[in-house]
């Protein structure tokens, strides 16, 4: 019995191993190092221009966001937001 359920827990293993992920990646440098994270460096701002060193956001293979780039050409990457639904 144990052997017929090996091969089916390893296929589902693989299965939800190979599906893409959506999280945010936060790439940054420091010193000669990269540093990769899900979690933003405590100097990153969306919003606003970044005091520290240049920030890049991806998902997947999209960028988000590129603390390089002057404030408008940031402002001017990000996707234009849907309208919701409004609940009457």
């Amino acid at each position: 019995m144990l052997e017929m359920k090996l091969p089916l827990f390893s296929f589902l293993a693989l299965l939800l191993l190979s599906l893409p992920t959506q999280a945010q990646m936060y790439t940054w440098r420091e010193g000669a190092s990269k540093k990769v994270s899900n979690v933003p460096p405590g100097w990153y701002r969306f919003d606003r221009p970044v005091p520290g060193p240049r920030v890049v956001v991806t998902q997947g293979k999209r960028v988000l966001d590129d603390t390089g780039l002057s404030m408008e050409e940031r402002l001017r990457m990000r996707p234009v937001p849907r309208p919701t639904a409004r609940k009457n």
